[in-house]
């Protein structure tokens, strides 16, 4: 989730020294609060943290890891974000928690939530790599050291975790790479233990079918407004398929029927069942917007709960 102006305000006076990292902390912590209470007013099944101390979804990992250290802003993929590029440097180290200090987890207690992390060879696809003799070993460096964090949010740990994974249809990948992407998939799936989603935003996600459905996903997340749905109607799940209904990437807000349309679409693809979800994170939104289409998205789940849209 996007942060408000008045967070970013906060940011800028910690970097200019003005602003304490507790008072910080302690407004991040209410805009949390806020968060999640939204979603669940309007409906949401499973609530998102909002992860608002995340500069980029890279950014914990690349402060923290021994091995790493930031390198320049970098577009991320064709947004108007920026991302710090990590620079392998070493061969990657955990030397300690980080996912708690970067997570309002006492804020979830009793709830079904999602976290949202990079998938390891995107998370390796992003990086500059001056350290390693092979890309495989460090991606399943990567993948261990995921499994070992989840581990660390026990017993509050999410109910989904979402790994974002646009690098895999950026490009049609060769065999070696879609066994490593399988290999440190399950890697982080063995360490976590709960459902694992696959999400593939910014990209036309037939580009990963249909290897993406033989390693164990329990639900592969798509962009329809990037992937043709009709395309993947030739597929069988054994999973679930999420559909990024809302587009995280325009501050119009969809009508029901336009997501109704969406929907129709997606129902013909044989699947166990289907979430309702965003194409991708809202961080590139102002925050009125990113409310404004979390309540829709509620609005247009009870509708097709009740059988309106159906």
């Amino acid at each position: 989730m996007p942060r408000s102006e008045t967070l970013i305000a906060s940011y800028r006076r910690l970097a200019a020294g003005r602003e304490s990292p507790d008072s910080l902390r302690k407004l991040a912590q209410e805009e949390t609060h806020e968060t999640i209470s939204i979603q669940l007013k309007s409906g949401i099944t499973f609530a998102v943290e909002g992860q608002l101390l995340w500069h980029d979804l890279l950014r914990p990992f690349t402060d923290s890891l021994g091995g790493l250290r930031p390198g320049p802003l970098t577009r991320w993929f064709d947004n108007n974000l920026f991302y710090r590029k990590p620079v392998i440097v070493a061969k990657l180290e955990r030397t300690a928690p980080i996912l708690p200090k970067y997570l309002f987890t006492e804020l979830l207690e009793g709830l079904a939530w999602k976290l949202v992390l990079p998938e390891p060879y995107t998370f390796y696809s992003l990086s500059d790599d001056q350290a390693y003799r092979s890309p495989e070993e460090a991606i399943l460096d990567l993948a261990a050291i995921f499994s070992e964090e989840l581990r660390t949010l026990a017993p509050r740990q999410p109910a989904i975790l979402q790994l974002t994974a646009p690098s895999i249809a950026f490009k049609t990948l060769s065999q070696d790479e879609i066994e490593i992407v399988k290999e440190s998939v399950r890697t982080v799936r063995k360490g976590f233990g709960e459902k694992v989603m696959l999400h593939i935003p910014f990209a036309d996600a037939s580009k990963a079918f249909p290897w993406i459905l033989d390693f164990g996903a329990d639900i592969v997340g798509v962009d329809p407004y990037l992937t043709e749905l009709k395309a993947l109607k030739e597929y069988s799940f054994e999973g679930s398929l999420a559909v990024g209904a809302m587009d995280s990437r325009n501050s119009y807000i969809e009508s029901i029927e336009e997501l109704k349309r969406i929907l129709d679409a997606a129902s013909t693809v044989e699947a166990r069942s289907l979430h309702l979800t965003t194409s991708a994170d809202m961080e590139a939104l102002p925050r009125g917007v990113s409310i404004s289409k979390v309540k829709r998205l509620g609005e247009a789940f009870r509708a097709l709960r009740e059988g309106e849209l159906g």
